[in-house]
């Protein structure tokens, strides 16, 4: 039998959460001073990650964008950046282990401080390394020891891929526009189909624009675009699985000659981890003639990797303004500002999820005569969804992530809102199986001689000959050879002689 040096088994773990609060000062476009916030969005970021023994050095940035009004009454866009590094120590952190850290906004806080606004950004990140165990190895049989073997199959990481394109498109706009305001880009991946010696990531990108039009009034549109890329991958096949996530980077709006589309380019990073099926032939039972057979066992926890799921889900909810807000008479533009999972879990099949989502409104409230008076209101709002998922089951492990579509916000009386927001759902399934396996063989004590020469032994249901071969102790080539008319599968009863070679004594 070959010996396995190592197996490749590829463990995906979950190796904590870090918590890092992010602050930055902003006063204004330098000549005239904030006023006013309407929107603030904050984007952390992931730049650089090292991965030393026990520790992982990473940082970033976060990146502010804000729409505001100016003490001289303009509204404007800004954008502004804040640095962040962080070291997170972890026994469990392996040298040389592939690491992914993934980014939640928690919460976002704005207030003034002099002739500045303070933004407090507090962000979770959510910390997991793929590790190659490659300290076990099958057991190689000594010579005259009988060994059964079973398949056994497993996962390797072959490969990771960072992959970065440009998606361009274009879109009818609903007015001319007299200046672009704010763009906000998600994106999710659908699906990823390997194939030999590359794989095609299709997915969705949204694009949320505010803008000014030429009467000076505040509006938002929507557009949604169907990506679809061919990622070459030397040495994969279709049996391979690939994960992956989808980064959105800063995007380019701009209006056509003609100024009735909008053409935006936005520049995507695909990162993916490439898993291969691997089997091999290992040892789980072994026996000998005349001597004791000793077998070393280890677990082995192997990670059944399955494929990307894309599920699209529609949240309705309300909300009611409090007291000390603005009453609403005509909304301008909604801004999709964030929206994270905070809890799952794997329940009689499906998956139940829970998560707040925030949105930003601009409207218009008219005074006492008869004035549009520029207001926004951030709307924080809980949301539970219950999903079904095929090849889910209780010891699955699911790496969700969620992402904003279209949403569309009524008013009721100025008041109330419904709230219909599209949501992306995208989930990377694995599972933990543990199994037993045979690291080592040595021959012990010698077996005690049989005293009779002819054993007659009744076989029972569902047993093999494997198994009757190891109870009586003899090879199973000699059980077939002294038994002709045996007939496989045994039945309940069915008679086995067994002659067992005797040593003369001598005096």
């Amino acid at each position: 039998m070959e010996n396995l040096e190592k197996l490749d088994v590829a463990i995906r773990k979950n190796c904590g959460q870090v918590q890092l609060k992010n602050s930055i000062e902003i006063s204004g476009n330098g000549e005239n001073k904030i006023t006013k916030v309407l929107t603030a969005v904050a984007t952390p970021i992931i730049e650089n990650v090292s991965v030393g023994n026990s520790e992982i050095n990473f940082d970033g940035e976060v990146v502010y964008d804000l729409l505001v009004i100016l003490e001289n009454g303009e509204i404007t866009p800004l954008s502004e950046k804040s640095k962040f590094n962080y070291v997170y120590e972890n026994k469990e952190i392996v040298e040389g282990a592939s690491v992914e850290i993934i980014p939640n906004l928690v919460d976002l806080s704005s207030s003034p401080k002099n002739e500045e606004f303070v933004f407090n950004s507090l962000i979770d990140f959510d910390i997991y390394q793929i590790t190659q165990t490659c300290d076990l190895s099958c057991a190689v049989c000594p010579e005259g020891v009988f060994a059964k073997e079973e398949e056994l199959s497993f996962f390797s990481m072959v490969d990771t891929n960072t992959y970065q394109t440009s998606i361009n498109f274009e879109f009818q706009k609903d007015s001319k526009v007299n200046r672009i305001m704010y763009v906000k880009n998600y994106a999710c991946i659908k699906s990823i189909m390997p194939s030999v010696d590359y794989f095609v990531v299709t997915g969705e990108i949204y694009s949320n624009i505010v803008y000014m039009n030429e009467e000076g009034v505040i509006k938002s549109m929507v557009k949604e675009n169907i990506f679809s890329e061919e990622v070459e991958a030397k040495g994969i096949d279709k049996d391979c699985v690939v994960q992956g996530r989808v980064k959105v980077g800063e995007g380019v709006v701009q209006e056509n000659q003609d100024g009735n589309k909008f053409l935006v380019e936005i520049p995507l990073c695909i990162e993916t981890q490439i898993f291969c099926k691997r089997v091999k032939n290992c040892v789980s039972d072994a026996y000998n003639t005349k001597f004791e057979v000793q077998l070393t066992t280890s677990s082995l926890i192997e990670e059944e990797f399955v494929a990307i799921k894309q599920i699209d889900e529609n949240i309705l909810t309300n909300f009611s303004l409090t007291d000390n807000m603005p009453k609403i008479d005509k909304i301008l533009a909604v801004i999709p500002t964030n929206i994270r999972i905070v809890n799952q879990i794997v329940k009689d099949g499906e998956l139940l999820i829970e998560g707040i989502g925030s949105i930003n409104l601009i409207y218009y409230t008219e005074d006492e005569e008869g004035n549009n008076v520029l207001n926004s209101v951030d709307v924080d709002f809980p949301f539970s969804l219950s999903v079904s998922l095929s090849d889910l089951q209780e010891n699955s492990n699911v790496l969700s992530n969620i992402v904003f579509g279209d949403v569309n916000v009524k008013s009721k009386r100025g008041l109330e809102l419904e709230i219909l927001a599209e949501v992306k759902l995208n989930f990377n399934l694995s599972k933990q199986n543990i199994s037993s396996l045979t690291t080592d063989i040595v021959l012990g004590e010698e077996k005690p001689m049989k005293d009779y020469a002819l054993e007659i032994y009744l076989a029972k249901s569902n047993q093999t000959l494997w198994d009757i071969g190891k109870e009586l102790n003899q090879d199973v080539t000699e059980i077939t050879n002294q038994n002709k008319d045996l007939t496989i599968p045994l039945n309940d009863g069915d008679k086995i002689v067994c002659y067992n070679q005797l040593e003369n004594k001598v005096e």
